[in-house]
């Protein structure tokens, strides 16, 4: 009995009865592992989430795709077959009195891996690629071989290495991606010209962080009688990549760039995104403009489309816009003087954008970010805040209100593309929060539907207590999270009834369909409404939070480090 319930043809309950299984009413999913222990399976046919215990997780891996039996109204299941199991995960080698057993480098998963063979080449504390041989049981490990040895532990990198390799990022670019890139030209040609509006004498800027390489964007805004005239220029990315190319098949696989600590892996080769796409200082380059009249209340009265030409005039840094617009520092006013007016009609129209903003009701949830900085050596100096400045908010606001404007151009124009949509919270979520809130002496208006304004309200009533940021992540948490889809349901979070990404093609492949959409609207090429724009929706949405969830475990793993050798000391909070 307990070899036939170990090879899952019985199944036994807590009071020791046993059944057999049957194929009948069978459900498939991946399974989604719990850093606490439990895990759900997420069912290919849709619909809510199977929940798993902690003891049908020893049987599996998170990733595994399973066969499950739903045992009752709760949505708890118990597994019946691994259909295909994780093949490779990445760990760190323990030896121990010729005992040797890899722990995951994945918090969600719980299982120790034993390697019952284990050469004298291999030491302790290397990370190691491990090729999984047999699966986990309820009463012995899973075991595994070493197919590879990444490095030492504190090597240098070695954390970024390890979550690429984990989370199945691709890095190298295909030969014939590459072979691509050689063919494109390294500076725009009079070809390259023709049928564009001449933006060179108009004095766009860029405003990105201090170690930014990939410029998308560029701004100018200048004051009209009825409010504001502001320019968006967008790198012209859809120009060098082809729909169908060996560039784009790599681009839509990566589906955007990942930004760790150290080291960044573009969405397109480096001749691209910090070249000839990128809108650097003083040097023509392709631009799709997005040309906006928004009037004294900060509301989008129209816009226009158009590939253009242009310079940029200035490569300026946040933290330069910020100490020439609120500190007034005269070195910077006078070496900048060239687009000192453009700045300060960009900050005019951003205190109107920020006032509409809070009309609207979007909410903020300000939450701090960190910076983790190194020396000379590539080893932690410090972990400072990452600072938050108007100059970031004004770019901000233009990048929303040129996202709205495309949304809105696009569905006007029955064009099929994707949008960025952000779902209301469920009404389960919902009441959870607000009975939350209440304890707290909090109350959370809207009735059954509460609107982006009523949680806006709450955070405001929050600012400065002491549980501030407790209740801020309650609140997160109450959110669903924002994905791509061609089907629009509004943006919840942001208050806008129509979203799509358009401003950085450089490093997401969403923008660069939506320029192409663009494209086709502007030389009346009409496309047929595609089935694979709901699927390349969902990827698109899985490559985001896989970059997202890449890039949180590498600022982790440094955290971890940078606080090794403090343990025991006390830090105030």
């Amino acid at each position: 009995l307990k070899a036939m319930t170990r090879d899952q043809q019985l199944s036994c309950n807590k009071k020791g009865v046993y059944r057999v299984f049957s194929n009948r009413g069978l459900l498939k999913g991946t399974v989604i592992a719990n850093p606490k222990g439990f895990g759900f399976i997420a069912l290919d046919a849709g619909g809510k989430d199977l929940r798993l215990s902690s003891r049908q997780m020893q049987l599996v891996f998170h990733g595994d795709k399973v066969k499950a039996r739903l045992l009752n109204q709760r949505g708890d299941a118990e597994i019946v077959e691994v259909i295909e199991s994780v093949k490779t995960l990445v760990g760190r080698l323990h030896i121990e009195k010729n005992i040797a057993y890899v722990v995951v480098d994945d918090r969600r998963i719980k299982h120790n891996i034993d390697i019952p063979k284990i050469s004298k080449k291999y030491k302790d504390e290397q990370v190691v690629i491990v090729e999984i041989i047999e699966s986990p049981t309820l009463d012995r490990l899973a075991t595994g071989k070493i197919i590879e040895v990444l490095g030492n532990y504190m090597d240098e990198g070695l954390e970024t290495d390890s979550s690429l390799y984990r989370h199945n990022i691709p890095v190298d670019f295909s030969k014939a991606a590459l072979e691509q890139t050689i063919k494109i030209p390294k500076k725009v040609r009079a070809i390259d010209k023709k049928g564009r509006t001449d933006l060179t004498k108009l004095k766009l800027v860029t405003i990105d962080g201090d170690d930014s390489r990939d410029f998308d964007d560029a701004v100018y805004a200048e004051a009209t009688n009825s409010g504001w005239k502001l320019f968006v220029a967008i790198a012209d990315v859809s120009y060098y990549v082809g729909e169908g190319s060996a560039l784009d098949i790599d681009a839509i696989d990566r589906g955007n760039s990942v930004y760790f600590p150290r080291r960044v892996v573009p969405m397109l080769p480096e001749k691209l995104s910090n070249g000839l796409c990128s809108l650097n200082p003083n040097v023509e380059r392709l631009c799709m403009t997005c040309e906006m009249n928004i009037d004294s209340l900060g509301e989008l009265v129209d816009y226009k489309f158009y590939p253009a030409v242009m310079h940029s005039h200035a490569r300026l840094t946040y933290n330069k816009v910020s100490m020439i617009l609120e500190d007034k520092d005269p070195q910077l006013i006078k070496k900048y003087s060239n687009v000192l007016e453009n700045l300060n009609s960009l900050y005019g129209l951003y205190k109107t954008l920020k006032i509409a903003r809070t009309k609207r009701g979007v909410m903020d949830f300000d939450r701090i970010e960190s910076q983790i900085l190194f020396n000379n050596q590539g080893k932690i100096d410090n972990i400072v805040a990452r600072s938050r400045n108007d100059a970031h908010k004004l770019i901000e606001e233009c990048m929303l209100i040129a996202n709205q404007a495309t949304a809105k151009f696009l569905a006007d124009n029955d064009e099929d593309f994707l949008y960025r949509i952000h779902p209301k919270p469920t009404s389960d979520k919902i009441e959870s929060t607000r009975k939350f809130l209440q304890a707290l002496g909090l109350t959370l208006g809207g009735g059954l539907e509460p609107e982006s304004k009523d949680f806006a309200k709450v955070l405001q009533d929050s600012k400065g207590r002491d549980d501030e940021n407790i209740i801020k992540t309650v609140v997160l948490r109450t959110m669903k999270q924002a994905v791509y889809t061609p089907a629009n349901e509004g943006h919840f979070g942001l208050a806008f009834d129509d979203y799509t990404h358009f401003t950085s093609p450089i490093r997401r492949y969403p923008d660069l369909l939506v320029h192409r959409a663009i494209y086709r609207v502007i030389s009346k090429r009409k496309r047929k409404p595609s089935k694979k724009m709901l699927e390349t929706g969902a990827h698109l949405s899985m490559t985001e939070r896989r970059a997202d969830d890449a890039s949180r475990d590498v600022e982790q793993w440094l955290k971890c480090e940078y606080m090794r050798d403090k343990v025991g000391e006390t830090f105030s909070g």
